[in-house]
């Protein structure tokens, strides 16, 4: 098989799993609007990105082979879902570390 389609599957793999992460977020978990039911969904949801996050790193693997072989035009859709899904993950945190230590120190 050609390491153009399989990179291309491999992007449609983490698309799914990335779109995946924000509707557990929105509609997976328990039910109701108790603090079990929202950290639910928060796992839920970082579940589904950290498949996503591992998914990319591995398109990212395999797209550098590929370039590596002379297929240089797979490169943006090799690395384009790992900067993304780094960049996600990386804001998650960084918003939770916001209002963990920063905002009770306002209040």
């Amino acid at each position: 098989m050609p390491s153009k389609q399989i990179i291309y599957g491999l992007g449609g793999v983490w698309l799914v799993l990335f779109v995946a992460s924000f509707v557990m977020l929105q509609f997976g978990g328990q039910e109701g609007d108790s603090a079990a039911a929202r950290l639910s969904r928060v796992a839920a949801f970082l579940s589904w990105q950290g498949a996503a996050l591992v998914s990319a790193a591995i398109l990212a693997w395999v797209a550098r082979r590929a370039v590596e072989r002379g297929f240089p035009q797979v490169k943006l859709v090799g690395y384009l879902p790992l900067a993304i899904s780094v960049f996600s993950v990386g804001s998650f945190i960084l918003i939770v570390a916001y209002r963990v230590f920063v905002v009770p120190l306002v209040a």
